[in-house]
């Protein structure tokens, strides 16, 4: 049995749920079936997934009723009122990630295979300095797909605050033995030039994953 990975990397006022998407125990509520009509298979075992966890993660925090988890234009979760979260999921492995708005401003998770990063990838996702650092690395790959697990995770937290879709240069990052700090190159609503936000990741069972959270 597979450890729960976010419940050790978010902080005490979130709920985590996690499951193999191919052996998930529910069902999609009406709206939400709408919103993955047609797909393949994998992709409605997935999105199915993510939002039996989410409601499971929610029944914690006192959401009694079965309430539909729809996507807005941006192909973004909607939460409850009152809630914030956040979803991710690989083929093996799915997480969401719920907490009360009151304790918690949003939450960003992200989920990666424990693969390395393709080097023709480094350009497109690490900057001129965090490229250098790969490579000085014994193994780069690996870290490389941590930045961009971490970056992933950094996107999804700020993007219920700002509405705006980041480029994987808008924050450098740094690590540091199982945490990270992501500095933001880009000002963009509500974050300057400058300002951090902290998360930590793991590898673990063949899985990266990274988790930030931004307080009230």
């Amino acid at each position: 049995m597979r450890r729960p990975l976010f419940n050790r990397l978010l902080g005490p006022s979130v709920e985590t749920e996690e499951v193999d998407p191919r052996a998930v125990q529910g069902r999609l509520l009406k709206g939400e079936e709408e919103a993955v009509a047609g797909a393949a298979q994998t992709r409605i075992e997935q999105f199915t997934a993510g939002r039996v966890c989410s409601r499971i993660a929610l029944s914690r925090l006192g959401v009694t009723k079965a309430t539909p988890i729809l996507r807005g234009e941006d192909r973004a979760p909607i939460w409850p009122p009152g809630f914030v979260g956040s979803i991710s999921h690989t083929d093996a492995w799915c997480a969401a990630a719920v907490a009360r708005s009151t304790d918690v401003r949003s939450i960003g998770i992200d989920l990666e295979p424990a693969t390395p990063l393709k080097q023709s990838l480094w350009r497109r996702v690490c900057t001129q300095r965090e490229r250098e650092r790969l490579a000085t690395l014994a193994d780069p790959g690996l870290t490389g797909k941590i930045l961009f697990s971490a970056k992933e995770a950094v996107y999804k937290c700020q993007y219920p605050l700002t509405t705006t879709f980041l480029g994987f240069h808008a924050v450098e990052i740094e690590m540091d033995d199982g945490s990270f700090e992501a500095v933001f190159r880009q000002e963009v609503n509500g974050f300057r030039i400058g300002d951090v936000v902290r998360g930590r990741y793991l590898v673990e069972e063949g899985l990266v994953a990274s988790a930030c959270e931004l307080l009230p």
